[in-house]
């Protein structure tokens, strides 16, 4: 229990500016402290680097076996 960071908040926030000053969080998923905070930000983040591709997605996707056969190399 208690507080037991391993890396020095310096030290972190000199690694997070390293690396294109990505952005710092003090998080604790014990306490869900900041998690949904950090992990929209990544989110974002991620999704202004999407290029603008369209990727096609069928409106619905048939995964049963029914009237299929299973690829021998498939072991599901």
């Amino acid at each position: 229990g208690g507080n037991s960071r391993v890396v020095s908040e310096k030290k972190a926030k000199a690694w997070c500016a390293s690396k294109g000053d990505i952005p710092y969080f003090e998080t604790s998923a014990k306490d869900g402290c900041n998690v949904d905070t950090s992990f929209q930000c990544i989110a974002k983040n991620s999704l202004k680097n999407e290029t603008d591709e369209e990727i096609y997605l069928p409106e619905t996707i048939d995964v049963t076996l029914e009237g299929q056969y299973r690829s021998s190399l498939c072991q599901c």
